[in-house]
């Protein structure tokens, strides 16, 4: 039947489910902004916004993605030459850039990145509102203005703000979890297919990892409404049965980029598993209220005052079946407590305990919250009894709440201000409704929703000002906006490129993604992505990382320099203007007649200048034996002879404190213990060494005492011997090189005999020809790719392809003949059915 103007009441509840939206995508959008006006952040004023990550791995990440899509980068969406001296990238993109979103870096200027990630991220909350607001009109009808402020609730959720405003890429999984219940809601009305499996596929394509946590809760969604439904027991198996369906269809879509991820990730730098403590029950319970911050240490549970009152009035809301209140009340106390059960809490997150925020599940708990507010709605606005009981119990929360540190000022008065105009509005509006001649009046009762979603987004904008602030106090921001500084340096790159001749190096002084961020080929590679055999390789030659092994560092050497064909190298001087020097470099592929064994890694004395000389193919350090004095204070002092004019060096990976050379500068070691060894130091240079060939160094470790290898710490570089050497390579080396997205070719000399040493790390993926022939999987050499030259060689070309990803094609080519073939099956039994 149709309505007076002529609307269908589907037509009707489309509108209404529109609009909920619409409001909703819209207040989250003015909050956030809002937060940040008042905060001052950028781009609203001169406060970074760049926490933690955000600056030092996303941003640039983002950065690297808009190079890419405007062909300035060098690699392409396969492989990534400019950062780690070349790896893979199609892992790094399905992780941290997998969204549709992220492409619309690409219409802002690049000396606007941070603007344009601003943007993402509050476009991400936006829909993930109005994502939310559909969902409950699309799971029982109610009244519109509820679903939108219950969707503004979820948008701006404590997780949201506290954990994933700066982690854009776990946003994602704010907006798959109402669209994985849409799709349950799909599946038990048996519609969308299609539609269904393509869901899927786009939110575990933009970040499987919140992904995967969306599917537990969508399976959890799927099976409460199962149980509270009235159809045939036939028609809820089926709904289940259609649900995996589309799931495995979904998740196999995507298996192209899917299995690349999880084959990187197995090869990945392996970081210790956190060791999960549940916090104190006050401190759990306290993050459910107004004005908390706990980022990384609690679970992230604010959805607003409102949405939890409401929520709260579900027990005692007596126009909802009691099926329905058991359901739903048992579903949601049992997720609560797999947040405190350690094995459950492992599951969520696919057995691997984080090390950084161990909660990072949260969101779903809000979303099932928000959820529970709606179903107590939807059958009928809570009357007095409901609501003083809800009231009760959002008190009782308080209470138990009170002793917890996360508490900040004011949060009692906003709680209450809160509560008082929920119970007011929702008073009012009852009453109004028990009155014949006021129970048509529209205006009083939109006017009662108006202003209990101003409530709503003066409440979550106040708490999104609080949470930034105190979040800042804990991790602190990581790095500055892009500002003219940048933009110096990138030039300064771009100007001194000359890429593949050689590389330049821009260091790592910013962020660990300096090469990508402000361009050139360097070491610096901040990703959870970095392949450990990269990470031993480069370890193993005397460059320092952090972040247990994810972040690679740039080491600042000239025989390194002359392994990685670096012919350019940027140090900023000043208050930071690049000053790029250069030197002669190698090229990219250098050719050997024989290859010499590499040494082995020894983590308590790593001789990493031995395996400097084998990689280069000469000898031009002297490697002294030295001897220690220890003095009271713990500080040590090693001495050591060298031969004058030579330059020291001093290599202690597991080390922290400073060094110096005979009352010279002070250099730092970077090693910290937290908990196990989370920075390596780097090789450092100390000076020359004196007329009187004396090498003395002084080691202060503050107040941290520590042990320090017995030998092979101290090196001392002839330069001379590597000016030769150097020579020698760039005599024998290829004519020319050069580099595609993801392969590359070099000329060589007639006559070539031995190996092509190609100054790149190898990792699974590469396979190399020689003149023209059959392509092969290359040697390793210490790490590097080194191909056997055969016959009158004089040519090579090696080729990256991601490990899983023609595997994943074929997964995905089926996945999709499947796909077509239910939903025209699908189409032709009804066609039957209607004819």
């Amino acid at each position: 039947m149709a309505s007076e103007d002529g609307e269908s009441p589907r037509a009707a509840r489309r509108r209404s489910a529109l609009l909920a939206a619409v409001v909703a995508f819209v207040v989250v959008a003015a909050v956030f902004a809002t937060s940040g006006i008042i905060r001052g952040t950028y781009p609203f004023g001169s406060l970074s916004r760049s926490t933690n990550d955000l600056g030092t791995q996303y941003i640039p990440f983002f950065a690297h993605l808009w190079d890419v899509l405007h062909g300035q980068a060098q690699g392409d969406l396969l492989f990534n030459w400019q950062s780690a001296f070349g790896v893979g990238f199609l892992a790094d993109l399905g992780v941290n850039l997998g969204s549709p979103l992220s492409l619309l870096v690409g219409l802002f200027p690049r000396h606007q990145i941070d603007l344009a990630v601003y943007v993402i991220t509050t476009l991400k909350l936006s829909l993930a509102a109005a994502a939310m607001a559909a969902l409950l009109m699309k799971m029982r009808p109610g009244p519109r203005w509820v679903a939108a402020m219950l969707g503004v609730s979820y948008g701006v959720c404590g997780w949201a703000l506290d954990d994933g405003s700066y982690v854009p890429m776990w946003l994602d999984g704010l907006i798959a979890l109402p669209m994985f219940f849409m799709v349950a809601e799909w599946s038990l009305r048996r519609t969308n297919r299609l539609l269904s499996v393509l869901v899927v596929g786009l939110f575990w394509l933009s970040n499987f990892y919140t992904a995967y946590m969306a599917t537990i809760a969508g399976g959890i969604y799927l099976l409460a409404r199962v149980l509270t439904s009235d159809l045939k027991w036939s028609l809820r198996l089926r709904a289940i049965l259609r649900h995996g369906i589309s799931f495995v269809l979904g998740m196999a879509l995507v298996a192209p980029i899917l299995l690349p991820i999880i084959t990187t990730n197995r090869a990945a730098t392996p970081s210790p598993s956190g060791i999960f403590h549940p916090s104190a029950l006050d401190v759990f319970l306290s993050r459910l209220l107004p004005l908390t911050e706990g980022v990384g240490r609690t679970a992230s549970l604010y959805v607003g005052t409102v949405a939890l009152l409401l929520a709260l009035t579900m027990p005692f809301n007596k126009f909802v079946p009691w099926l329905t209140k058991l359901v739903w009340v048992i579903t949601t106390v049992l997720i609560t407590l797999s947040f405190r059960w350690p094995p459950t809490q492992e599951f969520w997150h696919a057995f691997d305990t984080p090390n950084g925020s161990q909660y990072r599940e949260a969101f779903v708990l809000c979303g099932v919250i928000v959820v529970l507010a709606w179903v107590s709605v939807s059958h009928k606005l809570p009357g007095p009894i409901a609501l003083l009981g809800g009231g009760g119990l959002l008190a009782l929360i308080a209470v138990l709440s009170d002793g917890s540190p996360l508490l900040t000022r004011h949060w009692l008065s906003v709680l209450i201000g809160s509560g008082v105009a929920t119970l007011v509005v929702f008073g009012t509006i009852w009453t109004l409704r028990r009155f014949t001649n006021t129970r048509r009046v529209k205006w009083p009762v939109a006017a009662a929703f108006a202003v209990l979603l101003a409530v709503v987004a003066v409440e979550t904008t106040w708490t999104a000002v609080i949470t930034d602030e105190q979040r800042g106090h804990v991790l602190g921001a990581s790095a500055a906006a892009w500002d003219d500084k940048q933009t110096a340096r990138y030039d300064a790159l771009r100007a001194a490129g000359h890429w593949p001749a050689y590389r330049t190096e821009p260091g790592t002084s910013i962020t660990p993604n300096d090469p990508i961020l402000l361009g050139g080929q360097g070491a610096g590679l901040y990703s959870s992505l970095l392949p450990e055999s990269t990470n031993e390789t480069l370890t193993g030659l005397g460059f320092g990382w952090s972040g247990y092994g994810r972040a690679s560092r740039t080491l600042d050497n000239p025989v390194t320099d002359a392994i990685f064909s670096v012919g350019a190298r940027m140090r900023l001087v000043g208050t930071g203007q690049p000053n790029i020097t250069r030197s002669d470099a190698p090229p990219l592929v250098t050719v050997r007649r024989r290859l010499g064994a590499t040494t082995e890694v020894d983590t308590n004395a790593p001789n990493a200048y031995a395996i400097q000389e084998r990689l280069l193919g000469s000898t031009v350090y002297e490697v002294p034996k030295y001897k220690g004095t220890r003095f009271e204070t713990g500080d040590v002092k090693l001495v050591a002879a060298c031969t004058p004019g030579t330059s020291a060096y001093l290599f202690m990976p597991r080390v922290g404190g400073r060094a110096r050379l005979a009352d010279g500068q002070w250099h730092e070691l970077s090693a910290t213990r937290r908990p196990g060894i989370n920075t390596s130091s780097a090789m450092i240079a100390l000076g020359s060494v004196p007329k009187t060939g004396v090498v003395l160094i002084e080691l202060n470790f503050g107040d941290d005492p520590q042990g320090i290898p017995p030998s092979s710490a101290i090196g001392c570089l002839n330069h001379q011997e590597l000016a030769k050497a150097i020579r020698r390579l760039r005599e024998s080396g290829a004519t020319d090189v050069e580099a595609g997205g993801h392969s590359l070719h070099a000329t060589l000399r007639p006559g070539s005999t031995g190996y092509a040493v190609v100054a790149v790390p190898k990792i699974d993926g590469w396979m190399c020809s020689v003149g023209g022939g059959k392509a092969a999987v290359p040697r390793d050499y210490g790490g590097l790719i080194a191909v056997p030259l055969t016959g009158s060689a004089d040519r090579i070309d090696c080729t990256f392809v991601p490990p899983g990803m023609r595997r994943g094609l074929a997964i995905g080519g089926a996945a999709a003949v499947l796909t077509l073939g239910i939903v025209l099956l699908g189409a032709l039994r009804r066609r039957r059915v209607a004819s």
